[in-house]
């Protein structure tokens, strides 16, 4: 039996925090043809389209395969795709794909200019479980299609499996947590974030006090001063020899105590907006709770994931590297 066995939606509002008894499943959406040409401009969210069986009808994304090579190992149609260099998406240029769907981020502000030319554009965006679950939701009800509608309550089922299971440890055993975005420039993610969230799930307590938000910037003295007890590098964030082989690195408690780690990351960053939300939150328990993970156990995770999620099989090996954050070999992806 698999982690991922089917749970109730009732779960959810047992372990999440205050106003979490708002997230229920969302409404259809006034009944409309279900789009064919898709044009998506939240990284994360290929992913959801990945999740939903969407992925041929992109016509354009922000996904590139330097960036994203796992994505693009999943889901190879995305090399068909148009390439935007930025979020900002250019109304004239989307237009020009003649899209029935353009997903964007709330925070990009494009929406408005892009619904001028009178496209049907979906802002996205969340910073908690809650609003994962119901951005998946909504993106089913808009696609349209038997299968997206499937692989949502699937996921939804999963995820709350998977957080009913994960009571948070008692506030005197909680370490402090910094999860580093970025070593140069050096930023960090605070609360208000779904970051924070997980670090609180998983029984953590995040040490970025007073830093509100993700990739914010921080300064060398700040660190020391939170003297973080264990610290997650974001997959992209940089070496960890950086941290080892410095000074002022050295002084901290979880540089000193080994316990410096690098987060996975496949189809997109485990630590951040994409269905791998899932996965961080096993991957995170055992490193926070217990100071290492059993390899074996988590890499059969991940390729029970891939296979009902992603409908994409991957061996040992391939499991391996995406919970080392390394990339797919390039032979096994064309």
């Amino acid at each position: 039996m698999t982690l991922f066995s089917k749970g109730r939606s009732a779960l959810l509002c047992a372990v999440l925090a205050s106003g979490a008894c708002g997230i229920i499943p969302a409404q259809s959406a006034p009944t409309k043809a279900a789009p064919v040409r898709i044009v998506d401009g939240w990284y994360a969210h290929n992913a959801t389209l990945i999740m939903l069986g969407a992925v041929d009808r992109i016509v354009g994304s922000v996904v590139t395969p330097a960036r994203f090579p796992w994505m693009i190992c999943v889901a190879p149609s995305l090399r068909q795709a148009r390439i935007f260099d930025s979020m900002a998406l250019n109304a004239e240029a989307v237009l020009a794909l003649h899209p029935d769907l353009v997903f964007v981020t709330r925070d990009s502000g494009v929406a408005p200019s892009l619904e001028a030319v009178g496209l049907d554009v979906a802002p996205v965006g969340f910073t908690d479980f809650g609003g994962m679950l119901r951005t998946i939701d909504d993106t089913a009800s808009r696609l349209g299609t038997k299968l997206a509608r499937e692989q949502a309550a699937s996921y939804r089922a999963d995820f709350e499996k998977v957080l009913a299971r994960g009571a948070r440890a008692p506030a005197a055993s909680r370490h402090r947590i910094l999860h580093i975005a970025s070593l140069d420039p050096l930023t960090v993610d605070g609360d208000r974030s779904i970051v924070d969230e997980w670090i609180r799930d998983a029984g953590g307590v995040n040490a970025a006090q007073n830093v509100h938000g993700n990739k914010r910037p921080v300064s060398m003295e700040q660190i020391l001063s939170w003297n973080p007890e264990i610290i997650i590098l974001g997959a992209d964030a940089g070496s960890t020899d950086v941290l080892s082989g410095d000074p002022l690195w050295s002084r901290l408690s979880a540089v000193q105590g080994h316990r410096v780690f690098r987060n996975p990351s496949g189809v997109f960053n485990w630590d951040r907006y994409s269905p791998e939300l899932m996965l961080q939150l096993i991957w995170a328990r055992r490193i926070i709770r217990d100071g290492h993970i059993d390899r074996g156990a988590m890499i059969t995770q991940i390729q029970s994931f891939y296979e009902k999620f992603y409908r994409h099989p991957i061996d040992e090996n391939e499991a391996a590297r995406i919970l080392d954050a390394r990339p797919p070999e390039a032979e096994k992806c064309h």
